[in-house]
């Protein structure tokens, strides 16, 4: 008789924690305008005419992914700089070398709004992969600008790109 009890009793609390339990689920949000994120302390202007999404991510949110009218991507987002870039040129070397093996980066200073960064490219095979890295001055979040696109269709994704990264501010890191 108590060991029936007790497993109604265990069944109870496992309904319980069941029902109890909030299942989170990343809730993708369509985004035009400005992005701003408060957690990492940014937010970036998205031309007119396109159109980002944020809240697929895994984990928090920590940027947007806008699309380009080729088909191609920038992604914008924060992050702790876990890594210990000293100078964001270092930060845009190590990042770039891990795309192909083929390519050899191409780094140079920058800047990602008002704030002094670097940029690079690496061409793999048809594949482009432009960065631009901005570190915030006295330590916290490190912003990553990423284009992926292709040889074809460089020319006009690049200098959106640049429109992006001009339109990137630090804000109040809450």
């Amino acid at each position: 008789m108590q060991y029936c009890c007790m497993s109604r009793r265990m069944l109870w609390a496992v309904c319980v924690s069941f029902a109890l339990c909030v299942v989170v689920r990343a809730q993708v949000r369509s985004i035009t305008g400005e992005y701003r994120n408060y957690a990492e302390g940014f937010a970036v202007r998205i031309p007119s005419g396109l159109r980002g999404l944020t809240g697929d991510q895994a984990g928090p949110e920590r940027g947007v992914t806008i699309s380009l009218a080729s088909g191609a991507s920038v992604t914008v987002y924060g992050e702790p700089n876990s890594l210990e870039y000293k100078t964001a040129a270092e930060g845009i070397r190590d990042s770039l070398s891990q795309y192909c093996d083929s390519g050899k980066p191409v780094v140079s200073a920058a800047r990602v709004g008002k704030v002094h960064g670097a940029k690079g490219r690496v061409v793999c095979g048809e594949r482009i992969i432009a960065e631009m890295l901005a570190v915030r001055s006295g330590g916290g979040p490190i912003y990553w600008l990423t284009l992926q696109t292709t040889n074809a269709h460089a020319t006009a994704d690049e200098p959106a790109f640049e429109t992006i990264a001009h339109g990137f501010k630090i804000i109040a890191w809450r």
